[in-house]
């Protein structure tokens, strides 16, 4: 059932109470729903269109984005472009060269959760995302483009068609259900415990200003690694480490590289397998290659272009257009798009999965950030028309961030490809990924899964340390950032979270 809270003063009882409704909360209710275990979900937005109720203000870097979360019924999956591709099995390990590094889980025990978390998200084979398991038709083609496989290695990305949006998912299974209900319009405040360490009630504020309770036996938050902090700070939950940690995908074109002959490599910009699927390859550094030069897991995409060099002013025009799917870009926007027929027709390309010969290609970087316990989310001296602090978002790289695309740079050129094969058409002395790179609202990392308390806010169950009763499932619960989408491992660890909630129920 659907229910407005606009004008909501009643107190609310469920079983189990999910706050939020995006890719976190929805896998976690369609685990739920199939296994027919009741539920209530808690959502601040409406049913359309993102809600401004949720405030926060920005003390550290610009995302470079229009917006980078939707509060609306379904997320900020109403927004994605639906690229997937799980963690690699090192974004798990302990990595002496990776500060902070290691969660307190490895890939073996997630995968089983990812083939579930592909038949949500409507993967078309799990398999897909091996190399060794590719058909001989794909894997011949990945040799389109010479690389060397000492440093480099392919990593397979799937998008589904179309691709999944929470909204429509969760509200097609809970319109007409009894058990299991949406209360939209309902804005999470403050998780009040009791002396054991229970969380006994959510207070909510709907958007005429208007205060309720919210009973469970269990609470699950799934608000964002932006918002969750800010709910779990705001209910005094006693954590050093809640709101550390602040990560992203740092993104955006490093370098391009000129081939000797213009060529294809249809595989790495995006080939249409099926109607219903895409799929792409990336690269990415070896472990060894890691290891060696003391490297985060980044990643990049070979991005077609006609033109040499590469032009920064409309850039982020671009991929704003690519990242969200808002329609929030101006007409003025449009007008220097529409000006520049290389960037037209980078997306096109992009967009229609066109196979066409090249001679210049963008190296696109998706990297991974190192976790820095300086990038936070804080609460802030503002608070909101309830009276509770909003959240102040400090965004930081460290050094070693900037410092390693450098390094990148220096191994794409003297080691990455063969002799001959590519000329570059930056110097050392043009990079300027400093000043470049945008978010790619892939915002993780500030309630983070550990072995422990002192280095975590959630064990590898994805509970929270010290409170009996209260879980986390979005983002927020990332160790390390890995370099792809977060939506799939998200997914993955809701339905690992379902089976670990559904055994308990069912003892």
């Amino acid at each position: 059932m659907l229910i407005d809270c606009t004008k909501n003063k009643n107190s609310v009882t469920g079983e189990i109470c999910i706050i939020g409704s995006g890719v976190g909360a929805s896998s976690l209710a369609v685990e739920l729903i199939d296994s027919n275990i009741p539920f209530i979900m808690i959502e601040a937005g409406p049913l359309e269109c993102s809600s401004d109720i949720v405030k926060k203000e920005n003390m550290g870097l610009d995302f470079g984005l229009r917006r980078t979360t939707s509060i609306e019924v379904g997320g900020t999956s109403n927004l994605w472009h639906g690229i997937l591709s799980p963690l690699d099995k090192v974004d798990f390990e302990k990595r002496d060269w990776i500060p902070n590094s290691g969660w307190p889980i490895k890939y073996d025990d997630l995968e089983p959760f990812y083939k579930k978390a592909g038949k949500i998200l409507k993967v078309i084979n799990f398999d897909l995302f091996t190399l060794n398991k590719l058909p001989r038709a794909l894997s011949n083609l990945l040799s389109d483009l010479k690389f060397n496989k000492t440093v480099l290695k392919n990593k397979i990305f799937q998008q589904p068609i179309p691709v999944t949006r929470f909204k429509e998912v969760i509200i097609s299974k809970i319109k007409n259900s009894k058990v299991h209900h949406i209360y939209y319009n309902a804005c999470a405040l403050e998780l009040v415990k009791d002396n054991s360490g229970t969380i006994k009630k959510l207070i909510c504020g709907n958007d005429s200003g208007d205060i309720f309770e919210v009973f469970s036996d269990k609470f699950v938050i799934c608000a964002g690694a932006l918002e969750t902090p800010r709910l779990l700070q705001n209910s005094s939950i006693n954590n050093k480490n809640i709101g550390k940690y602040l990560m992203d995908h740092p993104m955006g074109n490093l370098c391009q590289i000129s081939f000797n002959k213009k060529q294809k490599a249809h595989i790495y910009s995006d080939i249409k397998l099926f109607p219903n699927s895409k799929i792409k390859s990336g690269l990415e550094f070896t472990k060894d290659t890691q290891e060696f030069n003391r490297l985060p897991n980044h990643c990049f995409y070979t991005r077609v272009s006609f033109s040499k060099g590469i032009d920064n002013k409309t850039e982020k025009v671009k991929l704003s257009l690519l990242t969200f799917r808002d329609g929030g870009v101006s007409l003025k926007d449009i007008w220097n798009l529409v000006k520049n027929l290389n960037l037209v027709s980078q997306i096109l390309i992009y967009k229609l999965s066109l196979n066409l010969k090249y001679k210049y290609s963008d190296l696109f970087f998706v990297t991974e950030q190192i976790p820095n316990p300086n990038s936070t989310v804080t609460l802030s001296n503002t608070k909101d028309m309830f009276g509770y602090p909003i959240a102040s978002i400090n965004w930081q790289l460290t050094k070693g961030d900037i410092n390693s695309m450098q390094k990148v740079f220096s191994l794409l050129r003297s080691k990455a490809f063969p002799d001959g094969y590519v000329e570059f058409t930056h110097s050392p002395q043009d990079l300027d990924w400093e000043n470049t790179f945008t978010s790619a609202a892939h915002h993780v990392g500030t309630a983070r899964m550990s072995d422990s308390e002192k280095t975590g806010v959630v064990d590898k169950n994805l509970k929270v340390f010290g409170i009996k009763n209260l879980y986390v499932c979005d983002g927020s619960v990332f160790s390390t950032s890995g370099n792809v989408n977060s939506s799939f491992t998200i997914s993955a660890l809701a339905c690992r979270l379902a089976d670990h909630l559904i055994r308990g129920i069912k003892k």
